[in-house]
């Protein structure tokens, strides 16, 4: 088959496969960008939150970011620790979290981090309708923050509470915001973004809660810094989608292009070679090269072989096992120096074996009855 006609023949293929690849770097660009700057502290993207930090380095209160639990020990009192995703930690940084002394607002927290570090706060379902109404719940708590801001539709996620802590914004016994003790949960990011800062009173919420102390430590767990997040939580949503699409398609074309076995069929030779010409061929060889080492040692090694066989012994018998039968000196001697004493060597063993052959023949004849 020439080359042109398989370029041809694969052109199909090869142009469904740069369509899946296309189709998987789309969606794993668009994923990634998604994500880019959500709640980053010098994100200027929608999702980022570089206008609160900058109004609140306006306002004199000192921005650090932290990203190791080791950083989040040595807060202090005077200090307000932002969590921007407590999915990511793991059991070391939530004691780190219980022992810093520290103010914390927890963003969007997962059931872990709501059992270990906030009492009398358990994720719930929110209502269908939370977002429809129409109706801006009132703060109904005393959170400085909630008071600041006045009503409030936030999104995001819902809270059931028990004392000893406290709901704001509550609708059908959920709070978007929940308080207890020294610790904020917010349930929703989308205050703290640069896109919603400036609506109704998400501005107040945020800096009233982050601004009580001088000093904010906008803690940004590593990912699997201590076991709370695999390997695959690294990677872009987007990529593990793209992925899943080109095995997908993968697949697909293994079994469209995959050979079918059928029946075992008898393949045709183009020639057919006698086994006297191959021999003589082998020779000539061995002659061209002078072999006559490598002759010798293949005439020893099938008259060993058929004379053990005779003799009932395995086929590399030693040749003191045969030394009854032949001489020893024959099966083991030296090369031959030249040819005629390569053919020498020829004739003896083939009349050798044609003694063994009479002897064996003699001896079937005599057990005969």
């Amino acid at each position: 088959m020439s080359l042109r006609r398989q370029i041809r023949r694969a052109r199909g293929p090869l142009l469904v496969g740069a369509l899946v690849v296309i189709a998987a770097l789309v969606l794993a660009l668009l994923g990634a960008r998604a994500g880019q700057g959500l709640l980053q502290p010098d994100g200027v993207d929608p999702a980022g939150s570089g206008a609160l930090v900058a109004v609140l380095r306006e306002q004199g209160i000192r921005v650090d970011v932290a990203t190791r639990p080791e950083d989040v020990l040595d807060a202090g009192p005077a200090t307000t620790v932002l969590v921007a995703f407590p999915g990511r930690l793991g059991s070391t940084g939530r004691l780190a979290l219980a022992h810093a002394g520290a103010d914390v607002v927890l963003v969007a927290p997962d059931g872990a981090t709501l059992e270990d570090l906030v009492p009398g706060v358990r994720a719930a379902q929110a209502p269908p309708d939370l977002l429809t109404t129409g109706v801006v719940p009132p703060p109904g708590c005393l959170l400085p923050a909630a008071l600041a801001a006045g009503p409030l539709a936030l999104d995001g996620a819902v809270y059931e509470v028990t004392p000893p802590a406290l709901g704001c914004y509550a609708t059908d016994g959920v709070a978007p915001v929940a308080v207890s003790g020294r610790t904020v949960v917010v349930g929703s990011a989308t205050p703290f973004t640069n896109e919603a800062l400036d609506r109704d009173g998400n501005a107040a919420l945020t800096m009233t809660l982050l601004g009580a102390h001088p000093r904010v430590l906008w803690y940004l767990p590593e990912p699997g810094a201590d076991g709370g997040t695999s390997l695959v939580d690294l990677v872009p949503r987007g990529w593990l989608w793209g992925t899943v699409v080109l095995l997908l398609a993968g697949g697909v074309a293994a079994l469209w292009r995959g050979r079918r076995l059928g029946p075992v069929v008898a393949e045709r030779l183009p020639v057919r070679v006698a086994a006297a010409e191959t021999t003589r061929g082998r020779a000539a060889l061995y002659r061209r090269l002078g072999a006559r080492g490598r002759a010798a040692a293949i005439l020893r090694d099938d008259a060993r072989r058929r004379l053990a066989a005779r003799r009932g012994l395995p086929p590399d018998a030693p040749a003191e096992a045969l030394a009854p039968v032949v001489g020893k000196d024959l099966l083991d001697g030296p090369d031959p120096t030249d040819d005629a004493a390569l053919v020498r060597l020829a004739d003896d063993l083939d009349e050798l074996l044609g003694d063994a052959a009479q002897r064996s023949s003699t001896r079937q004849d005599r057990r005969t009855p």
